[in-house]
């Protein structure tokens, strides 16, 4: 396979080369092994989707990565570096809006007001916690109500959402349409997490994290805030697998 550069690729590679030697060996790592075998090895390659849909990623450093496209006899390298969105990239879309129906509208309107007020429902989910910013993030949450005992394990309810998926998704929306400095950044665990479970047999919840929240206690009302937690029926729990720097795996 041949290796073919956009102008602004090749510009963006021989600045790194000219100012940081150990960049350009890195880059120069990477692209040899995106000859060698373009959709697997080094730098966790993945395929893009969205308007980068046809393009993939490799990342090399910290929030750095070179962006190509594999075709039939050669890799096309489109960006190198930090934080960069391979220019005229599009994918245009064809939009047509239809009308509802006057059955699907009263459908849709009694459907929107059977949910009024389940806003303030207690819910369960994951959460990061930023200690410089004293606040929480990343929270992904769902009412209780939107489960049923056949989702319970153990008579455990929790959201199906990762924190290493949804960190992953966060991470790379930063990499591409910022520049990179916000909170998803680095490893998912580094920055301490925990999940709020619904015990479905007693009506009680858990908040579990590491032992990071000791040091941090005002976090747990935060918890209780944001996730609608009655205080006298949520508990805090502890495991070694949301200490920080820690997983499951």
């Amino acid at each position: 396979m041949k290796l073919l550069f956009t102008p602004e690729a090749l510009a963006s590679y021989n600045e790194i080369k000219g100012k940081a030697l150990s960049e350009a060996e890195q880059i120069k790592d990477v692209l040899k092994d995106i000859l060698a075998h373009p959709e697997t090895g080094k730098g966790a390659p993945q395929s893009l989707t969205g308007a980068l849909s046809g393009l993939w990623s490799r990342e090399y450093g910290f929030c750095r990565q070179v962006v190509y496209q594999i075709l039939q006899d050669e890799v096309k390298i489109f960006s190198i570096g930090k934080n960069i969105l391979p220019a005229g990239i599009s994918t245009p879309t064809e939009f047509r809006q239809s009308s509802y129906s006057e059955d699907e509208y009263r459908s849709v309107l009694a459907q929107m007001a059977a949910n009024r007020g389940k806003g303030d429902m207690p819910k369960v989910g994951i959460f990061w916690y930023s200690i410089g910013r004293d606040e929480l993030f990343g929270v992904v949450s769902h009412p209780v109500d939107d489960y049923s005992r056949a989702n319970a394990s153990d008579g455990r309810i929790t959201c199906s959402e990762l924190h290493e998926d949804i960190w992953r998704k966060e991470f790379n929306k930063q990499k591409f349409k910022s520049d990179g400095t916000g909170l998803f950044a680095g490893a998912y665990q580094d920055k301490p997490r925990g999940r709020v479970f619904y015990h479905i047999d007693d009506d009680t919840y858990e908040v579990a994290t590491g032992k990071w929240i000791e040091e941090y206690p005002q976090v747990y009302d935060m918890v209780l805030k944001e996730f609608n937690l009655p205080p006298e029926k949520t508990t805090a729990k502890y495991a070694v697998h949301w200490d920080i720097g820690q997983s499951w795996r």
